[in-house]
């Protein structure tokens, strides 16, 4: 994919995506997160075999900050290796929106050639434009999706600031995991949540109203959903690390997929797929 402007429109021929989220690396034991690393390895080969783009929709991993003088957490590197020789050899830069789990970057990522997004971008063929966000909220008033208060605080750049000068990086980053494990593990515990219920309602509003988008693709309360009307589309990728759901469209259409590094293959198969007002 094309590096562009943020929070911008990218016309680009006829091509497809995938769509993947709330991945959370880092949150498990040592062998999960590196059975997570491999599938995501896999998905990778996958998608440039078969001309499948990807989208980072959020939360790739569980907890996320970057330090100055390029320190990061020691989560991810063979994944993101992997990513770092895709880009290289292809000359394309994934885009990643970042997620109220990962949104601390400073540059890294974009080094190991991301196009790195902390809001949301529109992304257009000749058949559809998509609206691709994570779903936590955005700072633009006028997309009338306010963050909650502690997702504006977590993204302040003074708390940032603070935060990184009282805490070294080993002992910011214990406190990332444990805070981001809390919260992560609350929105398992309920995912029917008013919050969740709202996200979905924002969708259809937004792209029943907004005469400049077809679709609307995100992710962050871990519930596959796919919702039609009238050729308008609101899709939720679900949980990846959970159920390894995705979002794909491809031949003008759009579904909810589930991956297996296994058997190296995208399907829809017996998948409980919220398709509700």
């Amino acid at each position: 994919m094309s590096s562009i402007g943020k929070n911008s429109t990218t016309v680009l021929p006829s091509r497809s995506f995938l769509f993947i989220s709330d991945v959370h690396l880092g949150a498990y034991s040592e062998q999960k997160n590196r059975e997570l690393e491999f599938e995501i390895i896999q998905l990778v080969d996958f998608c440039r075999e078969q001309g499948l783009e990807i989208v980072i929709l959020g939360d790739f991993f569980d907890y996320w900050m970057e330090y100055p003088g390029g320190r990061v957490p020691s989560i991810g590197r063979d994944v993101l290796h992997h990513f770092r020789q895709y880009h290289e050899q292809t000359g394309s830069h994934t885009l990643f929106i970042t997620g109220n789990h990962d949104n601390w970057t400073n540059g890294y990522l974009t080094d190991l050639g991301f196009d790195v997004e902390h809001e949301y971008r529109i992304l257009a063929d000749s058949t559809a434009s998509i609206l691709v966000l994570h779903g936590d909220g955005l700072r633009d008033p006028a997309m009338k999706l306010p963050r909650p208060a502690i997702h504006r605080l977590l993204r302040n750049s003074y708390f940032i600031k603070t935060y990184q000068t009282l805490l070294p990086p080993r002992l910011g980053w214990i406190g990332m995991r444990l805070f981001s494990g809390s919260s992560r593990k609350s929105g398992e515990i309920n995912p029917e949540t008013s919050r969740a219920n709202m996200l979905d309602s924002w969708a259809r509003n937004h792209v029943r109203t907004n005469d400049e988008i077809q679709a609307i693709v995100y992710g962050h309360h871990h519930r596959p959903v796919l919702w039609s009307e009238n050729g308008l589309i609101c899709m939720n990728c679900g949980f990846f690390s959970g159920n390894k759901t995705l979002g794909l469209y491809a031949n003008n259409t759009f579904e909810i997929v589930t991956w297996s590094a296994q058997s190296n293959t995208l399907s829809t198969g017996d998948l409980k797929v919220v398709n509700r007002e």
